[in-house]
């Protein structure tokens, strides 16, 4: 029984600061018209320290341990988030490089196509103008090689006309 006294003692001084807590607040002078009331702010910070002072160890270290739990929990909270955070960037980084190459093919593919297709164009265009050329070139030795071959035909009719004259022995401007 020895052992109840001393954890009795102090719960019991906590009560009686609970219901000094309570007769403070109950006499406080009330504000007219409103739920509020006027307190002593020194009284209350008396009850409060005797109450931190009132409670048994083993709470204060439960406090204290809650305490540093809490600090661990919000430092490791704040290392997750900029782990999230970090893990993140790299990622959209990553994503971003990866978009960026993809879109990169996909240019260079248009331009080699656009190029081919350039290409292409400006090989047809040549074999048209260069088949547009040969055919006119054509028409033009034909034109040519035909009037020549008149001029040719003309010069050997009067050819063999002064060569049979003279052998007829016409002289030639001479008109019998």
């Amino acid at each position: 029984m020895p052992e109840r006294g001393p954890k009795l003692r102090p719960k019991l001084e906590i009560v009686d600061m609970i219901m000094r807590l309570e007769a403070i607040t109950a006499s406080a002078t009330k504000l007219p018209l409103t739920r509020r009331a006027v307190i002593n702010p020194r009284e209350i910070q008396e009850l409060v320290t005797q109450l931190r002072n009132a409670l048994p160890s083993d709470i204060n270290e439960a406090l204290q341990i809650i305490r540093y739990r809490d600090t661990l929990v919000s430092q490791a909270q704040t290392d997750a988030n900029r782990m999230r955070a970090k893990a993140e960037q790299e990622a959209m980084q990553k994503v971003s490089e990866t978009q960026i190459v993809k879109d990169a093919k996909k240019m260079a593919a248009a331009i080699t196509h656009e190029a081919q297709a350039e290409r292409d164009a400006l090989l047809a265009e040549a074999e048209t103008q260069a088949t547009i050329r040969i055919k006119g070139a054509d028409e033009y030795a034909i034109d040519v090689l035909t009037r020549l071959d008149e001029e040719l035909n003309t010069l050997q009719v009067t050819t063999r006309r002064g060569v049979e004259s003279l052998k007829e022995g016409k002289v030639l401007g001479e008109d019998d």
